[in-house]
This record gives C-alpha cells, structure tokens and sequence, in this order.
C-alpha cells in the first residue's frame, strides 16, 4: 500500500498553519509527508516536525505583478510545473491537497497531469485565483465559509483545521461569568504583524489604562518600539514578536483586536471569545473585510474599518464591551456556532484514498 502524501502551502500563516494541522493528524495515522514550498516561506519557519520533508519549489505571484514579474512568474510556474511533476513520479503519493497560493496551481497541475487525486482547501470567503483554477482540479473542493464556491457535490463546507490544543480553551460560560475589573486585551495583526496597529492602538486604548492588561504580538523587528509606546501611556502590557503557543493567550484573554484572515477569525469562532475586528485594507479582492462581514452579519464580532476614525471608533467599542460583559458573552456564544467544530475530521473522512479498504482496493490494479 502507498502511504505518502503530497500537503502544498506556502506564504502566509492563513496557507500553512491548517496544512500543519492536517499533517500532524496524518503523520499520526502513519503516513509520510512531502511538503512543497518555497525557500523563503513562512512555513520553513513553522515546520518543526523533522518527519515532514519538505522540497522547495520555484514560484512567485503574476496577479497584480509589473510585467516584469508577470514574466518571472510565468517562467517560474513552467519551471514549478516541470519540477512538481519529476517529484511526483518519484514520490508515487496516494493523493496531493493544497490550501492555495500561487505555489499549489503548477503542482495541482502536475498531479492532475499524472492522473493523481487533487484535494484543495480554501481558507477565505472569496477564493483566490490558485484555488479558483484548482477548484476545476480537485476531486473534492473543502471551504471554510459557506457559499465561497457554487454548490455543488464536490464542494464540502469544512471551517478551517484548528490544532487539538484550542480544545482545552476555557468555554465562554466560565469566561464571562465573572465581573471583571481588569479586561484582558489580545492584540496582533496576523502571521506578520500589523506597523498599523503596533503605530496606532497604544495611544488608541490609553484612555482605558486603569481597564485594561493587553498582550500585543507585533511581528519581527517591532518589539521594543511598541513596548515603549505602551510604558509611555502607562498601560500594562505584554509585547512580544511572535507567538508558537497562541492557544494560551486566546485562553487568557477576555477581547480580540485582529485582522480578519481566515485562520485568526477561525481561532477566534473555537476558542469563543469577543473580537474587534480590522480588515487589512489591501488584501486580495477585499477579502479579509468580506470575512469579517460574516461575522459581524451575525451579530459575532465588530468591524472597525482602517481610516482616520479609526482611534474615535475603537473607544466607542471599547466603552460598549468593557462596560458590557454580557455582550462580550454573547458575541462569544455566537462566533462559536458558525463554523465547524470538527473540520479536519470533515476533510479526512472525505478523502477516499485514507479508506484502507479503498486503498487497499485500488492498489491491486
């Protein structure tokens, strides 16, 4: 029987944090790994598992690109292609699945070729360009938000992998069940950090000093800066790069302020907290706003756009939440009910080839 699989995902934490998941699930059912990325992406940061082998594929972005790097993109997608296919007639694996990216089309592409099963994963509302071509690919297409794809009986909606660890998560019941004097702030702007929010929400929650214990993830190179901007409000605080443990703050704290990518708002709906949410204004087909929009439609989280009223309108949504712990509970109770609790089991079970006695079956002939 085969038992390697092929996990594509490269870029940012939203790609490669639910690929890990997935992969540690299967690395414990005893199946080998191969992981293509790219040499500088995150994932080679994230990826402690010595179990998974990871290949570096050549690969770059052409959407919204010069034409200079539309060209490099396209030589690197031919080059990507020709790369992905001489690794996987080696490696022989019994499926591929990619959770997006510009990396995951040419290795799609190449297993497609090879008559391999192409399983896909899309973390936003809107799918990105990769997954919509994958999309036509894949045996099965899993989403994270309903309604992302057509309907259809390839299409599974899924949430988003979450590690097992955000299933000790103290429940919103017991969160919020206590009046507090002190709320606990979780501040961070994804898997790179936010200069937006590290620059502005010192100065913007000052007025709550006497209120508030805050935690801020700044990314790299940022932290002493915005360690010095909470000292000089005088704001108890705690700021660090990054954080390989995020499980633990969710769980210590009572408030999220966060953009809105997938897998943060996919954290936020399991762990069941309150969130102030602040789309980061340039993401790929606005997709960061369209899904927080999800949340916020259903009364889960609060949108705080990112412009000049900006510091204005995190006051008023401060002094609505601090002051009202049971809208705190209620959001919390909410954003636990919109996504599935269960989704690497949904994407498992819905993979053929990890059946043994389909595999076992195909196998034969």
């Amino acid at each position: 029987m085969r038992n390697k699989i092929i996990i594509i995902a490269s870029g940012t934490g939203g790609h490669v944090i639910p690929a890990l998941t997935i992969s540690d699930l299967l690395l414990k059912k005893k199946y080998f790994i191969t992981w293509f990325g790219t040499k500088n992406g995150i994932e080679n940061k994230l990826i402690k598992n010595r179990k998974i082998n990871i290949c570096h594929i050549n690969s770059s972005g052409i959407r919204g690109k010069n034409l200079l790097n539309k060209i490099k993109g396209l030589l690197n997608f031919l080059l990507s292609l020709v790369q992905s296919l001489n690794i996987l007639i080696k490696e022989k694996p019994l499926f591929v699945i990619g959770f997006g990216g510009y990396i995951s089309t040419s290795v799609s592409l190449a297993a497609f070729l090879l008559r391999l099963p192409v399983y896909v994963h899309e973390s936003n509302s809107i799918a990105g360009t990769a997954n919509r071509i994958n999309h036509f690919l894949s045996k099965k297409t899993f989403e994270t938000f309903p309604g992302t794809f057509k309907n259809s009986s390839k299409v599974i909606h899924c949430g988003n992998p979450i590690k097992e660890d955000f299933n000790s998560i103290e429940c919103p019941n017991k969160k919020y069940n206590d009046h507090k004097k002190i709320c606990n702030i979780l501040i961070f702007g994804g898997s790179q950090g936010a200069k937006f929010f590290n620059d502005t929400i010192p100065c913007a929650v000052s007025n709550f000093k006497e209120m508030i214990n805050i935690t801020h993830i700044c990314g790299p190179n940022n932290k002493d800066s915005v360690a010095s901007s909470y000292k000089n409000f005088d704001i108890k605080s705690e700021v660090m790069d990054f954080s390989y443990n995020i499980e633990e703050l969710y769980d210590w704290a009572d408030l999220i302020i966060s953009r809105s990518g997938s897998m943060t708002l996919s954290e936020i709906s399991i762990s069941g907290r309150a969130s102030i949410l602040v789309p980061y204004l340039y993401s790929t087909d606005n997709h960061q706003y369209i899904n927080a929009k999800y949340l916020e439609k259903n009364n889960a989280a609060v949108i705080i756009e990112e412009n000049k009223y900006f510091s204005q309108n995190l006051n008023k949504a401060l002094m609505n939440l601090i002051y009202n712990q049971k809208e705190m509970y209620n959001m919390a109770e909410r954003v636990k009910s919109l996504f599935p609790l269960n989704s690497s089991d949904i994407i498992l079970e819905n993979i053929k080839e990890l059946d043994e006695k389909y595999n076992n079956s195909t196998s034969k002939k």
